[in-house]
């Protein structure tokens, strides 16, 4: 790329890029992308037809939907839908970062990243935080872009790692969408208090600064709504309703009181690429385990789910208790990968011997 710096003159400022500089990198992922994607079939999966009317005005794939469905051009159009979007909301770097840590091509990542955007309605929380221009400090509004950012990396390597992306998007998607919807709704009623606190506490925060708080609902749900993959996995493995799965879900997760190490764990800022790759797949690790003790605890024999957590915790009061314990102490203080990575294996311990 002759328009850039060479590497010695980026180190020499700290890697520091100017806004043109960055225009030339954006505009190069985005060519690579479309280039990748139209080589590949992925994109050919009928959910993502939709993209074609994300491209074309309203009034024109009204009036003649057969025509805009039947384009010549309907590969390449959404294939530049995609690779635009990929691009401006996850980064340059994004489908590079999502390929190193799985394996993934880059269809099967656009395929997720579809699957993320449309199950959590990342698309309409951007347009509400794009309609506080010149209403709050431009460093509120790129919090919450990146707040939106960090779920849309994470719930995309989640489904790259879960679920099997490239059998047909429709029935994923209506599925977890529907997780995601009973989850919301049993936020103010029936999880534990202590996360529609959170979601309290971050919704006057946001407040404080300005934002509505029609507009500040949708990020300060995020860190919560962000386990309803794993909650719908685990119910339909263990077929039981999301609702159940949730609440059996939860109970573990405060048996061992996961929720702040989970949250300090995403908190964590790493520089190096390797040890990104190894605090990701130490916070999988911790989920895994999480549903693998949540499926145990759903295996309980009959009754309503706050019957089954209480037999489990009875049946496995010595295992519970030791882990627990053994996981407070490793996560108090700092937490680091190392610590995470231990407790990680700890909770799965415990699932085996369930």
């Amino acid at each position: 790329m002759e328009f850039l710096p060479s590497d010695a003159a980026l180190d020499a400022r700290g890697a520091a890029l100017s806004r043109p500089e960055l225009a030339v990198i954006l505009a190069y992922a985005k060519l690579t992308l479309y280039a990748d994607l139209l080589e590949g079939r992925d994109i050919d999966d009928a959910y993502l037809a939709g993209e074609l009317y994300r491209y074309f005005p309203e009034t024109l794939h009204t009036s003649y939907p057969d025509a805009v469905a039947q384009h010549r051009l309907k590969r390449e159009v959404i294939a530049t839908v995609l690779a635009n979007a990929m691009i401006n909301r996850g980064g340059p770097a994004f489908v590079s970062e999502m390929m190193g840590s799985t394996s993934a091509n880059p269809g099967e990542v656009a395929l997720a990243y579809a699957a993320t955007r449309d199950v959590y309605g990342l698309t309409e929380l951007n347009t509400m935080i794009d309609g506080l221009d010149g209403l709050v400090p431009g460093a509120v509004q790129l919090g919450l872009y990146a707040e939106v950012a960090e779920l849309l990396r994470q719930e995309t390597l989640w489904f790259l790692r879960n679920a099997n992306v490239t059998e047909g998007l429709e029935a994923l998607v209506a599925r977890h969408k529907s997780g995601v919807a009973t989850l919301r709704s049993m936020l103010a009623s029936t999880l534990p208090p202590s996360l529609g606190e959170a979601v309290a506490a971050r919704v006057a925060s946001l407040v404080a600064r300005g934002v509505p708080e029609a507009v500040a609902q949708g990020p300060a749900e995020l860190p919560v709504l962000s386990y309803a993959s794993d909650i719908v996995l685990v119910s339909e493995r263990c077929g039981v309703s999301v609702a159940d799965g949730a609440a059996a879900f939860f109970g573990v997760f405060g048996a061992f009181n996961l929720w702040p190490v989970i949250e300090q764990g995403r908190a964590i800022v790493l520089a190096d690429r390797f040890d990104r790759m190894a605090l990701d797949r130490a916070l999988a690790n911790v989920m895994r385990a999480q549903r693998d003790i949540t499926a145990d605890v759903l295996k309980v024999a009959g009754g309503a789910v706050t019957d089954r957590l209480a037999r489990w915790n009875s049946e496995e009061r010595a295992g519970i208790a030791r882990t627990a314990a053994a996981v407070a102490e490793l996560t108090q203080g700092t937490l680091t990968v190392s610590r995470l990575s231990v407790a990680a294996g700890l909770l799965a311990d415990l699932a085996q011997e369930g």
